[in-house]
């Protein structure tokens, strides 16, 4: 509070934490933190819009070892948003991504790609009007045809959330193969590749690195003997594999 020139104002918590408190300037909540959970020592920090740019890179520098539950990055246009909406459209049914819109009678509404489970999502929705549902009362200050194009993070895994805690906001679109391609087909923007998920290695993989992690040793020091060739030639008689014996396949 004294880095950002707030005050702290107590309130109730929520889910799984006891108490939270609002870290406030003026009339703006630039966080809030969640504590007193089950979990010893732990607590939950949310922050968003611009004030990110002040309280993020003190919670990196003052707590480095963290992890990220959820992250948010966006970009803003002046901007038709049916025709962004039809772009959206186009590039998620190319692609086999699911995507759908919600509306409200308000005159707002939001194109959703990617499936309410994954840990990727964009939304492309008409941010004027969720300005104005969000403070009737600066309604008349929020001006027309503002659209924001917004990809949505929450990794599953406790190393992909230590990752992202230390990426730069473009950087987290590289985190899937479509949002990568998202971004720099309607955004302009090239994100390098992040993998998120490995898979398993195959069968054949896991023996060749139980053989050389169990054998090579053995076998380099039988190559400074008698050579490669006759190595190769042993181990192929010890496994039927000659080419004057039956294969077994």
């Amino acid at each position: 509070n004294i880095l950002l020139g707030c005050r702290i104002l107590q309130g109730r918590g929520r889910n799984d934490y006891a108490i939270s408190y609002a870290i406030v300037r003026g009339d703006d909540e630039l966080a809030r933190v969640f504590g007193r959970s089950a979990r010893p020592d732990e607590c939950h920090i949310v922050t968003s819009g611009q004030s990110c740019d002040e309280v993020v890179p003190i919670i990196r520098a003052r707590w480095p070892e963290h992890r990220v539950s959820r992250a948010d990055v966006s970009s803003d246009f002046d901007a038709d948003f049916d025709m962004l909406d039809r772009i959206a459209v186009d590039f998620a049914a190319e692609r086999g991504v699911s995507y759908r819109l919600v509306t409200d009678s308000a005159g707002g509404a939001s194109r959703y790609l990617g499936a309410v489970s994954s840990e990727t999502r964009v939304v492309v929705y008409k941010k004027s009007e969720q300005l104005r549902a969000l403070d009737p009362s600066r309604a008349d200050s929020v001006p027309d045809g503002i659209c924001r194009v917004e990809f949505r993070i929450r990794p599953g895994k406790r190393d992909v959330k230590e990752r992202v805690a230390t990426m730069e906001p473009q950087d987290y679109w590289g985190l899937s193969k479509w949002t990568q391609q998202f971004a720099e087909r309607i955004l302009f923007v090239e994100a390098e590749r992040t993998a998120t998920h490995h898979r398993r290695p195959s069968e054949w993989s896991r023996l060749l690195h139980a053989f050389r992690t169990q054998y090579a040793p053995g076998m380099h020091r039988r190559v400074l003997e008698v050579g490669r060739d006759e190595v190769v030639r042993d181990l192929l008689d010890a496994l039927g594999l000659n080419d004057d014996e039956e294969r077994p396949f």
